[in-house]
C-alpha cells in the first residue's frame, strides 16, 4: 500500500487584495508561483499561494523548510486528480501554530464531504505557558467557527476519488514552520479499508457485537496484507483465463447492507490475484473467513 512517489510541478497561483491598498510584487518558482503583496509603505502583509494541482506531487507553505510562514497569508489548492482511485495526503512535515481550536492559523481540508481542520503539533513546557499569554496579544479569535478540529498536527488522510480542497490561513502574529503535503496515491486494499471505514462508522451505537465484527474483519484484512508479496498469483491459485472476474468497481453510497457484500467481493477478488505468500491456498483461507465476516453482519443487522 501507498507507494510514495514525488512527482514535480504544480500550476501557476492566484492571489487576492481584500485586506489593504497594495503593490505586488512577484517571485516565481520551479513548481508555485507566490505574490507577495505589500502596504504602499512597504511591509509585507500577506503572501497568497494555491493553485489547481492536477497530478500527484508535493505542495507546502510559503517559506516552509526556508524559515516560517509569514503573517496574514491565505493559501488555496483546488486538488482534481483524474484517473486515481484515491490518494492520500501526507504530512512530511507539520508545524502550524497551536491553539486550542485552531482559531489563528490553521489547515482546512474539504474532502470525501467532510470538513477538517489542523493545527499544531502541541508544545509543551514554556511554550504552553507562552500560550496562554498569547491570547491577550492576540486579541481574540480569527475564526472562532472551524469544525473538525485537530490541533496536534496532521495524520495522513485519506480521500477518496481524486479531489479536494487544501486552504491555508495565518493571522497578524506568531507564526511557525508550516507544512509540505505529499499526495500519494492508493491502491486497492487501501480503497477496500476506506469503505469497510464506512460501514464500521455507520453501525448503532448500542451494538455490543461491533467491536467484534470490526476485529473479525481485520483479523481478515491483516492476512490479506501479510500474503501480498507483490506479485500476481492469479494462475498460481488455479485459476485461468476464462474465469470470471467480479471485482467492485463501484461501491453503494448509502445501503451498508450491500456495501458490506461488496466489500467482501473487493476482498475475495484481491486473494485471488494477490494472497501469494504463506502456507497452503491462503486464497481460500481469505474467502472463507470474510465470508464468515459478511454474513456476521447481515445477521446482526437483518440483511
Amino acid at each position: 500500500m501507498k507507494l510514495f512517489s514525488l512527482i514535480a510541478g504544480a500550476s501557476a497561483s492566484y492571489y487576492t487584495t481584500d485586506y489593504y491598498p497594495t503593490t505586488t510584487t512577484e517571485t516565481t518558482t520551479t513548481s508555485i508561483t507566490y505574490r507577495t503583496l505589500t502596504t504602499t509603505n512597504g511591509v509585507p502583509i500577506a503572501t497568497d499561494c494555491g493553485g489547481r494541482i492536477t497530478e500527484l506531487q508535493t505542495f507546502s507553505s510559503p517559506d516552509s523548510g526556508a524559515g516560517n510562514y509569514p503573517d496574514r497569508t491565505h493559501c488555496s489548492w483546488t486538488i482534481d486528480i483524474r484517473g486515481v482511485p484515491g490518494f492520500f495526503i501526507t504530512a512530511n512535515r507539520f508545524n502550524v501554530e497551536y491553539a486550542d481550536n485552531c482559531e489563528y492559523d490553521y489547515v482546512k481540508v474539504i474532502a470525501n464531504g467532510e470538513e477538517r481542520n489542523f493545527c499544531g503539533p502541541r508544545l509543551y513546557g514554556r511554550r504552553r505557558r507562552r500560550d496562554a499569554d498569547k491570547k491577550k496579544k492576540e486579541g481574540g479569535k480569527m475564526t472562532p467557527d472551524l469544525v473538525n478540529v485537530s490541533n496536534n498536527g496532521f495524520d495522513d488522510l485519506f480521500v477518496i476519488g481524486g479531489q479536494a480542497t487544501v486552504s491555508f490561513s495565518s493571522d497578524h502574529a506568531f507564526t511557525e514552520g508550516g507544512f509540505e503535503f505529499e499526495l500519494v496515491e492508493a491502491d486497492r486494499l487501501d480503497i477496500i479499508e476506506y469503505h469497510f471505514g464506512r460501514i464500521a462508522a455507520s453501525l448503532p451505537e448500542d451494538a455490543s457485537w461491533a467491536e467484534r465484527y470490526v476485529n473479525r474483519f481485520y483479523k481478515v484484512f491483516n492476512k490479506v496484507v501479510d500474503a501480498d508479496n507483490g506479485e500476481n498469483c492469479y494462475e498460481d491459485n488455479g485459476f485461468g483465463s476464462d474465469d470470471s472476474a467480479d471485482d467492485v468497481q463501484v461501491f453503494d453510497e448509502s445501503d451498508f447492507c450491500k456495501l458490506n457484500g461488496q466489500v467482501n467481493a473487493a476482498l475475495n477478488s484481491w486473494a485471488r490475484n494477490n494472497a501469494c505468500e504463506g502456507r497452503g491456498k491462503v486464497y481460500r483461507q481469505v474467502i472463507r473467513a470474510a465470508r464468515k465476516v459478511r454474513n456476521f453482519y447481515n445477521d446482526k443487522m437483518g440483511c
